[in-house]
């Protein structure tokens, strides 16, 4: 009797059984490492294509700069660190930033506040895990029903604007220091937005009158030891689909950037912020900037690996966005149409993280 093979259609639909099994549950990945698995469940195997990347890069650090910010105030510096930023930002998207006024200790506490979040039990932080991003939430992979795989990533996300989540919300035991973090750091990023405007060749309040950090969205991310890094990964290749990330991490590493055809370890450099360009800053600056794709590896640490991030975004939904016009030339003509806002970030959520990428959807 010839033995018993299941369908394509079979397939599906017990991964599919697999994907509500795990959603249901509320416990994210923490929640698997908790009950004390020593395999992966299948639903977070990545596929071969994905998996043969994760071979070391023969590319090295050297092309992320870390960018001195000290004396950015003053004439005789400032163009120095303009032409810095500029050409990171539009080469490989990425760069490192120190001397940015926020305290090493600020850092400190909010990864700290971030991990004892995490490591909350189960049952406290269960009411928290929901698919709706807006106020305060715990999810574990945004694309859940949408990607071919899982990553081995939890995430605490709070809304801060343009419909701030009220601060009671934000549990007790990291609250202080988020709402603090928060406070610190949003300068940073609207300095930041004044020197890519710069960049630009635009005076520097150009960016901000379109509102394009309006939107702010704090996510503290927990990747907690995993038994079999080299069948998964801790969030999988992708681009930010907003304006401008600002994050911070722990020594632990894992962060790498596509550089050419390998990946360029990030190395966490003490008290730095990483910037990265997103997607729709690349549309807003007709390609002068680069959104690039980046991923975060698995790994078998038994200490988890914490990150920061806030995604700095248009606050105006309904506002139409597209390349300046002043960007737009005969030799340099538009790349991209215009759209709304709310219409961008539509299209964004219902579809899997590292499918095609937010602005070729919108390119004439």
């Amino acid at each position: 009797m010839a033995a018993a093979t299941m369908s394509p259609t079979s397939d599906s639909a017990q991964r599919i059984k697999e994907l509500k099994q795990f959603d249901e549950a509320k416990a994210g990945v923490k929640g698997l490492v908790d009950s004390g698995i020593t395999t992966i469940p299948s639903i977070f195997i990545n596929p071969p294509e994905v998996l043969e990347t994760l071979k070391p890069s023969p590319y090295t650090g050297a092309n992320i700069p870390t960018i001195d910010l000290s004396g950015v105030d003053s004439p005789d510096h400032r163009p120095a660190i303009v032409d810095q930023i500029k050409r990171a930002a539009s080469t490989v998207g990425f760069f490192q930033v120190i001397s940015h006024g926020v305290p090493l200790e600020i850092f400190d506490r909010t990864i700290a506040a971030v991990k004892a979040f995490h490591d909350l039990p189960g049952e406290v932080k269960a009411p928290l895990y929901r698919r709706e991003i807006e106020g305060v939430s715990l999810r574990s992979n945004q694309d859940l029903y949408h990607s071919k795989a899982a990553y081995w990533r939890d995430t605490l996300m709070v809304q801060f604007d343009p419909k701030p989540a009220d601060p009671k919300e934000i549990p007790e035991v990291c609250r202080e220091q988020v709402l603090e973090y928060h406070r610190q750091t949003l300068p940073v990023a609207e300095l930041l937005l004044g020197l890519l405007s710069e960049g630009l060749g635009l005076s520097t309040g150009r960016l901000k009158v379109l509102t394009l950090i309006g939107g702010q969205t704090f996510v503290g991310n927990y990747y907690p030891y995993c038994p079999q890094p080299d069948l998964t990964i801790g969030f999988r290749s992708h681009t930010d689909p907003g304006v401008l990330t600002l994050l911070i991490q722990d020594d632990l590493g894992g962060l790498q950037v596509k550089y050419k055809e390998g990946w360029v370890d990030l190395k966490p450099v003490p008290g730095a912020i990483v910037v990265n360009i997103g997607d729709l800053l690349q549309i807003i600056s007709n390609e002068a900037y680069k959104s690039v794709n980046h991923r975060v590896l698995a790994q078998n640490s038994p200490e988890p690996r914490i990150s920061v991030a806030t995604f700095y975004n248009p606050g105006a939904v309904e506002d139409v966005y597209g390349p300046l016009p002043e960007l737009i030339s005969p030799e340099k003509p538009a790349v991209y149409g215009e759209f709304t806002c709310k219409e961008y970030f539509t299209k964004f959520f219902t579809k899997e993280v590292d499918s095609t990428s937010q602005p070729n959807h919108f390119r004439k």
